[in-house]
């Protein structure tokens, strides 16, 4: 997906207030201010979200001295959501689709994201409500069809908290197809992502591999992605992409990607005709 004026607006504005979570130093702050808005002025057209993201969030990095602004909210958010564990794992025990039902979890997750929002909402009770309603985009069924084959899953993960969700996606889907996994996570901190530090914390490695992109786009961008990260993509038998920054960046991947995700941005609820606030689970197939 091709980055859009509102989209470096966004960013600004998260540059800004990811300054304000780094220093309280004025002329530090104005020394970032300064940078965020020049690289905001040199963004060319053609680039996805995550490229300029990673420009502006190292850029913050560097003025500030502050690699990883966002750990103590890291944190809380996998706190929280393991503290939602055992009632979602309760109401999976139940469900007449367990699949289902952990996808949607999963995807009620994806809203533990500080780029778009500054605080974790409800998420269970936003997880409560996406269960009892329809997916804004429905490609459930090809889904589980392609799982029901798949040699080699591989994950594509967004943030913490979510991370935590996506380990109860990942039991429910080795019920369905007991075949091997692989979760992909950031190569370095960036926003409140997940890393292979933050995904060993919540016993991602007890259900999948855990690899990493090589990289700190807030998304799986091919072309900064590690050689190691670029052969999972294009191997595996079935790809589940999360997050709205992994959608930015692969909406146009020259292979088929299932979309798991939240649309939070009127940006990406254009692109995908879906309304922002829904579930969506989209079946990517290039021309």
């Amino acid at each position: 997906m091709r980055i859009q004026v509102e989209c470096v607006a966004c960013f600004v504005r998260q540059g800004l207030e990811t300054v304000a979570r780094a220093s309280s130093d004025a002329e530090v702050c104005w020394q970032a201010v300064r940078r965020v808005c020049a690289i905001a002025g040199e963004t060319a057209s053609d680039i996805t979200p995550p490229e300029l993201a990673e420009r502006v969030y190292d850029a913050v990095a560097a003025v500030t001295g502050i690699s990883d602004p966002f750990i103590e909210e890291k944190h809380r958010a996998n706190e929280i959501a393991m503290g939602l564990r055992t009632h979602f794992e309760s109401i999976l025990a139940d469900a007449q689709d367990p699949l289902l039902a952990a996808i949607k979890f999963s995807i009620a997750g994806n809203s533990m994201e500080l780029g778009i929002v500054t605080e974790y909402g409800d998420v269970g009770a936003l997880a409560e409500a996406m269960l009892a309603a329809p997916l804004g985009i429905d490609d459930y069924e090809a889904f589980r069809h392609r799982l029901s084959q798949a040699r080699h899953v591989v994950m594509i993960g967004d943030n913490n908290g979510e991370v935590v969700f996506d380990r109860l996606l990942i039991e429910q889907m080795k019920k369905v197809r007991g075949c091997r996994y692989t979760y992909v996570v950031r190569g370095r901190p960036v926003i409140n992502d997940v890393t292979a530090k933050d995904a060993h914390a919540v016993g991602i490695d007890l259900v999948a591999d855990v690899a990493d992109t090589g990289s700190g786009m807030p998304g799986l961008v091919l072309s900064a992605c590690s050689p190691e990260a670029r052969r999972l993509f294009a191997t595996a038998d079935l790809v589940v992409s999360k997050g709205q920054g992994n959608y930015e960046a692969l909406s146009e991947a020259p292979r088929d990607v299932f979309f798991l995700l939240m649309v939070k941005c009127q940006v990406v609820s254009r692109d995908l005709r879906a309304p922002v606030g829904v579930a969506v689970v989209k079946h990517h197939e290039p021309l």
